[in-house]
């Protein structure tokens, strides 16, 4: 079956469809990457999607298990119809995916697993993690970067007891995790470090491919490739994000993403400035610490992980 597949992406032009697909035979995802957002998802679709035997969403984030807006706003474009939602995944393959970092926004975005579990009973899902704190700021940087933020990150945060902050709730990794294990067993959930994704890179996707039961020998030189690297963050003027996720994105997805990431970076780069870094003062950074150490400590009880390069 690996060599049928193989022969099927090498013939099918990356976001083209093969027939039965095309002619509106749909299907749904076997497994989900369900964040965290800005710790690597982007980049672990990318790799997934040089499998052979693994079907990506060429959206990569549908969004369609996040339920209505509820007064927050999606980011992207949400996929809200089921026949539009099976359309991204392609029967011809038994392992398909979609990375939607919503799914780990408990309280902005609630009851996810619920509904996960009541179309896909027996779904996986790759949760990537990454230093708390750290993961905190990428957030806050992304939203000077193309949220148009600009108030200080101690402005944005607060009193860091609001719940939907978007800062600190993604950050809140055990309170994710616990939801998902209320409705699927621990065995259909695999957390991932982020920080062992960059240092050892092959032997991650091997333990990733293992879970998802495909050959977890694949090799490929795109594996090299980091996705959307903050140190390649510029700020973009408002509405620019927008008119870029809303109106370029879905009219250049038939260029391969290589070609994508590298016209956008020359582009960026000539075009806007560069995205400072922010400055953490040790008070705040105390309190951020005090916020996450009973998350960590439960995450680190869940998964029998250490974390240990994590400044919790």
């Amino acid at each position: 079956m690996g060599a049928d597949l193989r022969s099927v992406k090498a013939q099918t032009p990356a976001g083209a469809t093969t027939d039965g697909w095309a002619a509106g035979v749909g299907a749904l995802p076997t497994f989900f990457i369900v964040g965290a957002a800005k710790a690597g998802t982007t980049s672990l679709h990318y790799y997934l999607d040089q499998h052979p035997e693994v079907q990506m969403s060429v959206n990569k984030e549908p969004d369609f298990f996040s339920g209505p807006e509820n007064g927050i706003p999606y980011l992207g474009q949400r996929v809200e119809r089921l026949d539009e939602y099976e359309q991204l995944f392609d029967p011809a393959f038994a392992v398909r995916g979609e990375a939607s970092v919503s799914y780990t926004t408990h309280p902005r975005r609630a009851g996810v697993p619920e509904r996960i579990k009541e179309l896909v009973p027996k779904g996986k899902f790759i949760y990537v993690v990454r230093d708390p704190i750290e993961r905190t700021l990428s957030q806050y940087q992304q939203r000077v970067a193309i949220g148009g933020e600009r108030r200080s990150l101690r402005e944005v945060l607060g009193d860091l007891s609001d719940p939907y902050s978007v800062c600190i709730c993604r950050s809140l990794y055990a309170t994710q995790l616990d939801l998902y294990l209320r409705q699927f067993p621990q065995e259909s959930v695999l957390v991932v470090d982020q920080a062992d994704l960059l240092a050892d890179r092959q032997s991650t996707l091997r333990e990733i491919f293992g879970f998802l039961q495909v050959d977890d020998t694949v090799d490929s030189s795109q594996f090299d490739i980091e996705i959307l690297k903050s140190s390649e963050r510029r700020v973009y003027p408002l509405g620019l994000a927008r008119f870029v996720r809303n109106t370029v994105r879905p009219h250049s997805r038939w260029m391969p993403r290589s070609v994508r990431q590298a016209l956008r970076v020359s582009m960026e780069r000539a075009l806007l400035r560069p995205l400072q870094t922010v400055e953490l003062d040790e008070e705040l950074r105390c309190r951020l610490q005090d916020l996450y150490a009973g998350e960590v400590g439960r995450l680190r009880a869940l998964t029998g992980k250490t974390f240990s390069s994590w400044s919790v």
